[in-house]
């Protein structure tokens, strides 16, 4: 861990993260073999392989995957699974997000530690650095790390480690134990920043000088104030700019998070 310059709240870092692809879906009802991790159905057979894929930020992205074999290459596999000497050519079984047509790609796996399920060593991912923020926003499930997460138009937030993002209409939600932020977007054509930000606080609880600031940078104006009785506490953040307005809601159980919803409205960002 280390300390965000901005806030001081905690930065987490991580160097590899997991996800399961779960089942293909033509795998239902297939007969199991090797512990689960090879598939054997009517008409098709799968093996369980792991595809590891290299993400900016010195990041490893490892997916829990299947491929497609033909089924005495099925059933060879569940025979000396994990051999040093299995390797199966075959077809991806799946699509990912935010990549198009991997489903059918020819790929090749190999056993590259004896007794693991096989590595894909052949796969169009491979060979890449992908920009992670790019492709980790595109998994809605908790993730160990923090990462950039695009909003609608041109704005982006840090959707912090351990949260888990939900779509809204105008915006996203995005939550984890005890704490949750809410990102709502909206368009005032014409509308300078300041007129805007007044509008917005139209009806704002009126708390001490030392619960909210405000700073101007150029063409943008950041706000908020904050508030908190026992185990609530609120954080309404404004981010305004001409016809434009970002609103960013932080609501936490513990006290100590205010470092943590200051870092969040510091993180958003207009633009590329």
């Amino acid at each position: 861990m280390s300390a965000c310059a901005c806030c001081g709240a905690e930065v987490d870092e991580s160097g590899a993260i997991d996800l399961d692809l779960g089942l293909p879906p033509s795998a239902s009802g297939a007969e199991r073999l090797a512990g689960g991790n090879v598939l054997v159905g009517s008409g098709a057979a799968y093996v369980r392989c792991a595809l590891p894929v290299e993400l900016t930020g010195d990041l490893e992205l490892w997916f829990d995957a299947w491929m497609r074999v033909s089924v005495p290459d099925a059933r060879r596999a569940a025979a000396v699974w994990g051999a040093p000497s299995l390797r199966l050519t075959g077809t991806f079984a799946h699509d990912i997000k935010p990549w198009n047509d991997l489903d059918g790609a020819e790929v090749v796996g190999e056993v590259v530690e004896p007794g693991a399920p096989l590595e894909l060593v052949a796969h169009p991912l491979l060979g890449t650095t992908w920009d992670r923020d790019r492709v980790l926003s595109a998994f809605p499930v908790e993730l160990p790390i923090s990462i950039r997460q695009q909003l609608r138009g041109p704005w982006s937030v840090e959707r912090t480690a351990g949260t888990i993002p939900h779509l809204l209409p105008d915006g996203l939600r995005f939550a984890g134990p005890g704490r949750t932020v809410f990102l709502d977007t909206r368009k005032a054509p014409g509308t300078p920043a300041s007129r805007f930000l007044e509008t917005a606080l139209a009806g704002a609880p009126d708390v001490p000088a030392d619960q909210r600031f405000l700073v101007e940078n150029g063409v943008e104006l950041r706000h908020a104030l904050w508030l908190g009785v026992g185990s609530h506490h609120e954080f309404h953040g404004h981010v305004a700019r001409f016809g434009e307005l970002l609103l960013v809601t932080c609501l936490y159980d513990d006290p100590a998070d205010h470092a943590w919803a200051r870092h969040v409205l510091n993180s958003v960002r207009y633009g590329a």
